[in-house]
């Protein structure tokens, strides 16, 4: 990482700052889980895991299968995804100035399809401005979500603290309908709770061994 004495003066530093300092605590809070409820950690890094790879609803569907109080999932589950916002809006921001703070290929690849779908959607959006952005964050496709709903915020001019309001609360409200919408098939999932959680980990390590080998190899 490439920084000097004024980069957190400035307020991508900050943000990125606290982004970083919020997933300290998460990583703690995580390792304090495996010391003393081993069970409740596993279910909590195969949502993370899952939430980060395959989206939201995996994450939650995880979390509901295993019985986890709805408050809990909820607000485990808006930690989550408000630090990757805080982490890559920042990263983006000084991307698009061509202040690569970061030299690192996979972030690098990550940021330049994220910009490619920000610059895609971004006329569309800013046609209904705030709302746009609010249901784009709502929307569950590919390319979407609220880390991508950032780097569309700040396209469309729009200040950082308005752009992380709207797309966290934005993501506080999918996360709350999302959650509601599978506990409709809550007996289900808590049926195949553990075979959910088994293939859903076996194709996370599928998935980084490929994109492994791929990056070496191919």
């Amino acid at each position: 990482m490439k920084t000097n004495n004024t980069f957190f003066k400035h307020s991508e530093g900050q943000i990125l700052f606290f982004g970083l300092f919020l997933l300290v605590i998460f990583l703690f809070l995580l390792a304090l889980s495996a010391y003393f409820n081993p069970n409740e950690f596993n279910v909590l890094l195969s949502m993370t895991a899952s939430n980060i790879i395959f989206g939201r609803m995996t994450g939650l569907s995880i979390g509901i299968s295993s019985q986890m109080d709805t408050t809990l999932l909820i607000a485990f589950n808006l930690f989550i995804e408000s630090i990757m916002v805080l982490i890559f809006y920042p990263l983006f921001v000084l991307s698009w100035k061509s202040l690569h703070v970061v030299s690192y290929a996979p972030l690098d690849d990550f940021l330049k399809r994220s910009q490619k779908s920000a610059e895609k959607y971004q006329p569309l959006i800013k046609k209904y401005g705030i709302i746009g952005l609010v249901f784009f964050v709502l929307t569950p496709f590919a390319m979407t979500g609220p880390v991508v709903g950032s780097f569309v915020g700040y396209l469309m001019g729009l200040s950082h603290l308005t752009t992380l309001i709207v797309v966290l609360f934005s993501t506080l409200i999918a996360i709350i309908l999302w959650t509601y919408f599978i506990k409709n098939f809550e007996a289900t999932l808590i049926i195949y709770s553990d075979t959910l959680i088994t293939v859903l980990s076996a194709a996370a390590i599928i998935f980084l061994l490929s994109y492994v080998i791929k990056r070496r190899f191919l």
